[in-house]
């Protein structure tokens, strides 16, 4: 007797086949990023991470397949609509619940901009849809041209009406797809690489430094190019010091709203700035390869003055700068014994000057040469990230690593970093001395 084929689906393989369609998919995403978000407010990480990253994927596929299946006519494309803005609403939830990543919630956010405009998207016509793709090609394009043409040549201005297309359309989205930085290999003058150093402290009082990059440790050349861009993305700072008392008054009264140097982050004046910095040359730093006195002042041959030697950076790279460090204090256990705990990582932003000929010509060495490297204090973090000295009088301030006569500080001896020592000199590292004496001397009695 002849059977009907209908009957012979298993039911199993017919849930299946029901649970391949694009809206169950898109449902079970739902589902898992609900269950992420509870989970979210609990102590289960690897969870949180699972049922956030699961729903996402899962809500990706939902749409992949309707893209596959479907048809262009008005009602499909409707359906496509909602089903990507059932998408862009799971992205939305994992985006809440990763609220302790800030890399996923910069993917994440992205998701949600891409899953609504493409709802918008697929209901247009086709030379709608056709317009669109158009102008987002040219934009983009558009953007690139910015980037290359926004780098300041030597000694001049960059050309304004780039610099206020990137200021105030472009730089979120070049930021985001990271095309601020080779581009500008193809712009004159590129600049000096910027480098990370992070100063690990552990609960038994040692320490250690990670250096990023590190040539050393890079498996394969791309990933030394890739630390290297991951530091240069936090060397973006606010030109000049803060506004001074009196300048704040006149910024407010011309621009007819309050003065912010960065918005929603309390900032002092730049007279309080300065006095803490000044303070600080008294704090008695010593010089550990002698024992002598050694105040950390400032430079006096900065053609800049004060200004090149304060580095305040803007609010994303204060957001990277954060997370690099909780990244670093996680990942950096004890090399002796893995139980001791990181307390806190100081994190230091440094320029790598590029030597001229004439220096090279005289055997300065370009890579060795500790004087080459402009190191600028970025706070200090605990392993959660939390800058846990905002009043730091060496906060975004320039520590130099200088040649000084031997009988530094005595005689009135001055730091002049760029100017070569005559006679006996000895190589002093302020940042050496920074890392290693701050606490003491900030907090004689521990406290935080």
């Amino acid at each position: 007797m002849a059977r009907d084929p209908a009957s012979a689906v298993s039911p199993v393989f017919s849930a299946l086949r029901t649970f391949r369609r694009p809206w169950p998919l898109a449902l079970a995403g739902l589902a898992c990023t609900v269950l992420g978000l509870a989970l979210a407010q609990t102590s289960f990480v690897p969870a949180t991470v699972l049922s956030l990253g699961a729903g996402v994927l899962l809500a990706g596929i939902a749409v992949s397949r309707r893209f596959q299946t479907m048809s262009w006519e008005l009602e499909d494309r409707a359906e496509s609509a909602g089903l990507l803005a059932l998408s862009a609403f799971v992205a939305l939830l994992a985006f809440l619940g990763a609220d302790k990543w800030d890399s996923g919630r910069v993917f994440l956010g992205a998701l949600i901009i891409v899953a609504l405009g493409a709802s918008f998207v697929v209901l247009l016509p086709r030379t709608g849809r056709r317009v669109v793709a158009s102008l987002l090609i040219v934009l983009h394009f558009a953007g690139i041209i910015t980037a290359v043409t926004a780098v300041p040549p030597r000694n001049e201005p960059a050309p304004w009406l780039s610099m206020q297309i990137w200021t105030h359309f472009y730089r979120h989205y070049l930021t985001f797809a990271y095309l601020t930085n080779a581009y500008h290999f193809y712009s004159p003058d590129p600049g000096p690489p910027t480098l990370l150093w992070f100063h690990v402290e552990y609960a038994d009082g040692s320490a250690r430094w990670i250096k990023l990059p590190n040539r050393r440790e890079s498996p394969v050349l791309l990933h030394h190019q890739r630390m290297l861009a991951t530091a240069e993305m936090t060397h973006n700072p606010i030109y000049g010091l803060p506004l001074y008392p009196a300048q704040k008054e006149e910024w407010e009264k011309k621009f007819k709203r309050p003065y912010e140097l960065l918005p929603g982050i309390p900032h002092d004046t730049g007279d309080v700035v300065v006095q803490r910095r000044q303070v600080a040359v008294s704090l008695p730093f010593v010089d550990p390869n002698d024992n002598r006195p050694a105040p950390i002042r400032l430079v006096e041959d900065e053609p800049s003055g004060m200004i090149g030697q304060y580095s305040e950076p803007q609010e994303l790279c204060r957001r990277l700068l954060a997370s690099y460090a909780r990244h670093i204090a996680r990942t950096s256990p004890h090399l002796e014994d893995r139980r001791i705990e990181v307390k806190a990582v100081r994190v230091y932003q440094v320029i790598h000057n590029l030597i001229t000929p004439r220096e090279y010509a005289e055997g300065r060495d370009p890579v060795q040469d500790q004087t080459t490297f402009v190191p600028f204090y970025m706070g200090k973090y605990d392993i959660d990230g939390r800058l846990l000295d905002p009043k730091d009088p060496f906060l975004f301030w320039h520590l130099p690593i200088v040649r000084l006569p031997q009988q530094y500080p005595e005689g009135d001896t001055h730091l002049f970093e760029h100017t070569p020592q005559l006679g006996p000199h000895k190589l002093v590292n302020f940042v050496e001395i920074h890392a290693t004496q701050a606490d003491k001397l900030l907090n004689p009695e521990g406290d935080e």
